[in-house]
Order: C-alpha cells, then structure tokens, then sequence
C-alpha cells in the first residue's frame, strides 16, 4: 500500500515545474517578440504566460501522464478517496483554475475601476458608491492574498493540498516509490506553518489599524495601494504627452526606471522584459537586470 506523499516531496516537484514553465514561457515570449515585436510581447505578456501554462499542464496533467516535477520526486495524483487517478473532467478542471483563475481574477479586478469610470456608469451608479467600490478593490486584492497565505500554512501543517485548485477539486497525491527511508519519519514544517500564520495575523492586524486610522491604504505583503495607486492605474497613456509614456505598455509610465543607456520604461514593464532578454527594447545594448535605476519620486513632478 502506498503512503501518501509528505511536503518535501510535493514541493520538490511544483519547484521542477515551475522551471520548466519558466522555459515555456521564455520560449513563447522570443518566438512572440521575433515575429511581432516587442511592443505585442508587452501587450499580450500576462496571456502568454498563461498560455505557456496551459500548455505545460495540459500536455501532462490533462492528457492523464505525470508531469516532470512528479516524476521527478515518484509522486501521482489521485482522487480524494486515494484510490485512482482523477478523471478528465476533474483533471481539466484542475488546470483551468490553476492556471486561469489568478489571470481571470487580476483581469476582472483591473477592469471595474475602468467600468466605473464610463459614462454609462455615471449615469447608473451615485459617485459615493463608485467610491466605494473602487476603495473595495484594494481590500479585495488583500483579501485574496490572506487567503492563499493561509492555504500555505495549512499546508505547511497537514501537507495535503499544496494549491488551492487542488483543495477544490479534491487532488491529492500518493507516492509510489519504495526505497531507502520509505515510511521513515517525515520532516515537520510546523514550525514554519505557525510562523507563517503569526506573520498572517501581524500583517492582518497592521492592515486593520491603518484602515481604522484613516490613511486610505491596504498593504499586501511589499505593495501598498491608494486612491492615488488607483487613480494611477485606471489611467490611459493616449491624450498624454509622449514623453510620458512608457515605449513597451504605451501607456503612462508607472514607477519609471531608467535602463543605463538612458531609456525610460514602467518598473513592471522592463522587468519582465529583462527576464528574458538582458537588453535595451529601443536600442538593444546588453546590460545586467541590477543596472536598472528605479527613478524614485520621478513621477510625482
């Protein structure tokens, strides 16, 4: 009878999954910017890379095979009862919330500050309560983040859904292998799951008193969003000075960063595209990802 697989081995193989997503991702974001340009890449960047992970999943995972992670580590998915292998409906439904959800989310999340400012809206809805709803998004974002902290330190403390997709379609895993240490003791990561969730509950009550006080801001985790943040993003580059515009998104620049040959681009937007290639998008000159200089409070002029 086979156990069923402990923390090590399930992060073990979502880490050789990632990686070879990454290469996915990679692979599609040169072949989208050697036919396209780079201009369509940083347009269509997020549907790519959710594009690269379908793919990856539903070659291996949908198709009823291991992926690489879990061969890696001798581990397979099984249905709740843990005594066969998902069927496809379960499987594909497994991969769409994985890998389409966040992206769907993000995207419903970022559209309703532009739905809120249309005329219709105007027409239909009073501004105290468009103000409300664009102060609700924030909380919301945060809202999404506490809940997949919170799903990590279960983890961390039962070691049985590593994803929350996976919790909702009832996946787990078995491992099916049997060698040295097999049913040997398992390492513990409780102590991680109770520092994690004192971390939670700290960064909870921190959000809550900033609320109360009256500062207008939720934090989640490094990022912190305003009125001003919002404002910021709800923002469309056409009709503004061209300087002012980032060369990749085309839009207004947000956080501008100066590359060492001078070009100025949104933070996210030469990140991303320096993930793939160290270089200049307008004049192509090599330079390491540590060279960018983020231009503090040069947006604020």
């Amino acid at each position: 009878m086979f156990q069923p697989a402990s923390q090590p081995e399930i992060i073990r193989s979502n880490q050789k999954d990632q990686f070879y997503v990454d290469f996915l991702r990679n692979s599609l974001a040169d072949i989208c910017q050697s036919l396209a340009g780079p201009r369509v890449w940083a347009r269509w960047r997020k549907e790519l890379d959710v594009l690269g992970e379908v793919l990856y999943f539903g070659l291996t995972t949908v198709a009823g095979y291991q992926t690489l992670g879990e061969e890696y580590v001798s581990i397979l998915q099984v249905d709740h009862a843990q005594r066969a292998v998902p069927n496809i409906k379960r499987r594909l439904a497994l991969v769409l919330m994985y890998s389409c959800s966040p992206y769907l989310l993000d995207r419903l999340l970022a559209y309703i500050p532009k739905l809120l400012e249309t005329d219709r809206a105007a027409e239909r809805i009073s501004p105290e309560r468009r103000q409300r709803i664009s102060k609700m998004i924030p909380v919301l974002r945060h809202a999404v983040a506490i809940i997949q902290r919170t799903h990590m330190a279960l983890f961390y403390l039962r070691g049985v859904f590593y994803h929350l997709a996976k919790r909702w379609t009832g996946i787990q895993y078995l491992l099916v292998r049997r060698g040295p240490g097999y049913g040997s003791m398992k390492p513990s990561f409780k102590v991680l799951a109770w520092l994690s969730l004192i971390q939670l509950t700290a960064s909870l009550l921190h959000s809550l008193y900033k609320i109360k006080a009256g500062q207008g801001t939720v934090t989640t985790g490094t990022e912190t969003t305003s009125e001003s943040d919002l404002k910021r993003v709800v923002e469309d580059g056409r009709g503004t000075n061209p300087a002012l515009r980032c060369p990749l998104c085309l839009e207004t620049r947000r956080n501008s960063t100066a590359t060492p040959c001078g070009h100025l681009f949104c933070w996210e937007c030469i990140t991303e595209w320096c993930a793939t290639k160290a270089e200049c998008p307008l004049c192509r000159e090599k330079f390491q990802l540590s060279r960018l200089i983020y231009l503090q409070n040069f947006d604020s002029r």
